[in-house]
């Protein structure tokens, strides 16, 4: 007995629907940097700095803090951190007078490296908030 074509074509989706699943559960759903996540806080800009300048602090003070770059665009750099029972991701965006935070994290398991509950690093975060405004502060005074 022949299969209607149209019983084929649905089969064939079911079978490409439970591989498609099989495959999201089997790895990891790892942030990608156009979700920004939770906002965090603000740093204001002080007068006269470019936008150069800014993208140039902020990766400043991630490098400083021993974070990962994981990109960057005109108005945006994104910065990674996985250590010991942490990981993160921080989205600095920026325009010409402020700069947000946001920030994905999760507390993560020590010895799997598998990540457990979302949790923000509010010291991580408080660090580079610190140092971004010392480092504008710093570029401002030097002009």
């Amino acid at each position: 007995m022949n299969t209607p074509p149209a019983f084929g074509f649905f089969r064939s989706f079911r079978v490409l629907f439970v591989a498609a699943f099989a495959l999201a559960a089997a790895f990891p759903v790892f942030a990608v940097d156009n979700e920004l996540g939770e906002s965090v806080g603000t740093v204001a800009l002080p007068a006269n700095v470019t936008p150069t300048e800014v993208k140039d602090a902020i990766v400043k003070a991630f490098t400083g803090r021993e974070w990962g770059i994981k990109s960057q665009g005109s108005a945006r750099v994104v910065g990674y951190l996985k250590h010991r029972s942490n990981e993160a991701q921080l989205t600095l965006v920026f325009d010409a007078q402020k700069v947000e935070l946001f920030c994905l994290g999760w507390q993560i398991d020590k010895k799997t490296g598998a990540r457990e509950k979302p949790e923000l690093p509010k010291g991580w975060i408080g660090n580079i908030k610190s140092d971004l405004t010392k480092i504008l502060n710093r570029i401002t005074t030097t002009k």
